[in-house]
């Protein structure tokens, strides 16, 4: 399940804290600027054109907890302006945050010099690509610069609504009323939407026609049903509920959104989907980015940004193709220990998830069981946190460990992690699909706890929170091959620490897991730079997975609307590792895995060069 699509829904949105102060800082700092703001500390100056950029953004404001996102605030009012002119507006805002920060001087202070680097590169990584002016480029979202608006996994038809049921604040009469306006502004909103579709074919973006055929259902999913039934309204009432709101005002509030939703946002989504069926005659039959224009300019930009690599497609291409047979060589070998020796990878698989010491009963009792057990998982790797992290660094930030609502389960990933919100009042949540309890196998959930919660996902972003505060900026950006780099590094890491001596089933469940981030390598590059067709790709992950076909499409077609975005996973964990490897050498005995972790996770997320700046800093010349 750990393969199954991220819906990490806007990433960790957490970003980077500040510096530790025992960890070097970069050599060749940033060369000093005219002054516009005064001396350094930047948090001041930074946050205030964050603030403006998050004008542009409001969901990603209002995921992330941002000041005036709570409290009915003016960023929980409205979706994001998606049309050709917001669009315009969003990056004329990046471009003049790059030359805000041009004018920072931080001479002589190299912790403001670390910050300004890192926030640098977070709008560099939102303007690279500029030039294109389809789709969406966006540096607080971990896929980087979307060729489609529109597509099945994210945008508006999917962002736009999940962050109203899960993340944004109905805890007070004046949030709900707030969260029915933004409701009711779904009209304007997706007619914007629609004409930026238009403007994007006007510009030769014509998505794949996989995707436009895949995103319609979610569409009709959103006008589909009773209004008391739609998982908005579902989301609304249990959540007034939740929050203990009066029994009249929850009431009208109800009645209100229902009218919103059939008055305003369903008549919206009826718009769109007839926009999306009169470009499906002309939709493309090619897979990568390649084909539409400037589309090799779009993924170039993309593999720097959210592969965050200086290689060529080609280099990571064949990367890909070596990691695939070296991973595949040490999973058959697990699998023969067990007695799995005859068949495809993908029914010795089956026959250990047949295992009935595999399975957990469909029932309310089964899936208490399960989430019993992922918290005996994290538990018990909270409790060896002592040996890979050092003892000020342990975050004290809770994880709560839940079942995917009933009313949102349809159409979640199978485990996914959201973040503790920026003031630490919302706690990280480690998220498990129960659906599907046929699906879920107990060899496949410790790989998975470890990846989302501890010591991968939570870990990194609860021990930002007992960070001193940095520039606003700095916490909501995301790094992805930083952040997913981490989380595949902490799966190699609890095997290390011996997790697996007695489930070499779990050890199984680890193995084929990072098989599948190797073959991303391949048909990744395969379809965007090398011109692989949609089921050339499919075909290879067939051949080298043990995926079910049904997820193998699901991720194939992922990759296509999110170019780039499932290269940062793999190549992130083996930067790290390369580090690891060059600092042990280095340091002989000296070495201190808990500090190596410390150098890693001390700074928060960065791009991958500067962070081996940090772990590796020049030898002084003598």
């Amino acid at each position: 399940m750990a393969s199954a699509l991220s819906r990490r829904r806007f990433g960790l949105l957490l970003g980077a804290a500040a510096i530790a102060p025992a960890i070097p800082l970069p050599a060749n700092p940033v060369s000093p600027a005219p002054k516009r703001f005064g001396p350094c500390p930047i948090t001041t100056p930074l946050d205030s054109f964050t603030l403006k950029l998050m004008e542009h953004t409001p969901e990603i404001a209002t995921y992330g907890g941002v000041a005036g996102s709570g409290g009915g605030g003016p960023f929980a009012r409205r979706m994001d302006d998606y049309s050709p002119e917001g669009e315009e507006a969003w990056r004329t805002a990046l471009g003049e945050a790059g030359i805000a920060i041009e004018q920072i001087d931080c001479g002589g202070d190299a912790l403001g010099q670390l910050r300004l680097k890192i926030a640098a590169t977070v709008i560099e990584n939102g303007t690279r690509s500029a030039a294109i002016g389809y789709g969406r480029p966006n540096p607080f979202w971990f896929s980087g610069h979307e060729p489609y608006v529109v597509n099945q996994l994210s945008g508006p038809v999917v962002n736009t609504p999940n962050v109203m049921i899960a993340q944004q604040p109905l805890s007070s009469p004046v949030e709900v009323d707030a969260w029915i306006g933004k409701l009711d502004g779904f009209a304007k909103g997706f007619d914007g939407v629609i004409a930026k579709m238009k403007a994007d074919r006007a510009l030769g973006c014509i998505p794949p026609r996989a995707l436009l055929d895949k995103t319609l259902p979610v569409i009709e999913n959103f006008l589909a049903g009773q209004p008391d039934r739609h998982p908005m309204i579902v989301a609304l009432r249990d959540r007034m509920a939740t929050a203990g709101l009066d029994s009249r005002i929850r009431a009208a509030a109800e009645q209100r959104a229902m009218t919103a939703l059939e008055k305003r946002a369903r008549p919206a989504f009826a718009r769109l989907r007839a926009a999306v069926r009169e470009m499906l005659p002309e939709a493309r039959a090619e897979a990568g980015v390649w084909a539409q224009a400037d589309g090799e300019a779009l993924y170039a930009a993309n593999v720097r940004s959210v592969g965050d690599s200086p290689l060529t497609p080609e280099q990571i291409h064949q990367i890909g193709l070596e990691q695939v047979r070296i991973v595949t060589a040490r999973l058959n070998a697990r699998l023969r220990l067990l007695g799995f020796s005859r068949g495809t990878l993908r029914e010795r698989l089956d026959a250990l998830a047949a295992d009935p010491g595999q399975r957990f009963p469909d029932s309310a009792e089964g899936r208490e069981a399960v989430l019993a057990y992922l918290r005996k998982l994290v538990g018990d790797m909270e409790a060896r946190q002592t040996q890979f992290l050092p003892a000020a660094m342990i975050p004290n930030q809770r994880m709560d460990i839940r079942a995917v609502p009933v009313a949102t389960q349809d159409s979640a990933p199978g485990g996914y992690y959201d973040g503790p919100s920026l003031d630490g009042s919302r706690p990280g949540i480690y998220w498990i699909n129960l659906r599907d309890m046929a699906s879920v196998h107990r060899y496949t959930l410790p790989t998975l706890s470890y990846h989302e919660g501890v010591p991968g996902h939570h870990t990194q972003g609860a021990t930002l929170l007992s960070l001193p505060q940095s520039p606003l900026l700095l916490r909501i950006a995301s790094f992805n091959a930083y952040q997913e780099g981490w989380a595949l590094y902490a799966e190699r890491f609890a095997a290390e620490l011996g997790v697996y001596r007695h489930d070499p089933a779990g050890d199984v469940g680890r193995l084929a897991d990072e098989l599948f981030r190797c073959i991303r390598l391949v048909v990744d590059t395969g379809m965007h730079q090398l011109r692989w067709t949609r089921e050339q790709a499919i075909d290879y992950m067939a051949a080298h997975s043990g995926s079910p076909m049904s997820e193998i499409v699901a991720e194939i077609e992922r990759y296509m609307a999110w170019p780039a975005q499932a290269l940062g996973y793999k190549l992130g964990q083996l930067r790290l590792l390369a580090m690891r490897d060059r600092l042990k050498a280095r340091m002989g005995k000296q070495f201190d895995l808990r500090q190596f972790h410390a150098r890693v996770l001390g700074n928060g997320a960065m791009p991958m060069d500067l962070l081996e700046q940090l772990v590796l800093p020049p030898r002084a010349k003598r």
